[in-house]
């Protein structure tokens, strides 16, 4: 489960992006981390759904997951 960020304004919605291959969930950690991302949660390993849950700089969870 994804923590949602506290403050003034409550969380307005959830963003899943994805990616065709793990390969390219591979490459896309590295770019999420590069632009100040926070890994949350790590199943990049899940043989059924290999995902990954992130926060962005301001702690808005987000997932990259295969599809």
């Amino acid at each position: 489960m994804c923590p949602w960020p506290v403050g003034e304004v409550p969380q307005q919605m959830h963003l899943d992006l994805t990616v065709p291959s793990v390969e390219d969930l591979n490459l896309q950690h590295e770019r999420v981390l590069r632009l100040g991302g926070r890994l949350l949660r790590d199943r990049g390993d899940d043989p059924d759904e290999p995902l990954r849950v992130y926060a962005d700089p301001a702690g808005h969870p987000f997932c990259v997951f295969v599809a």
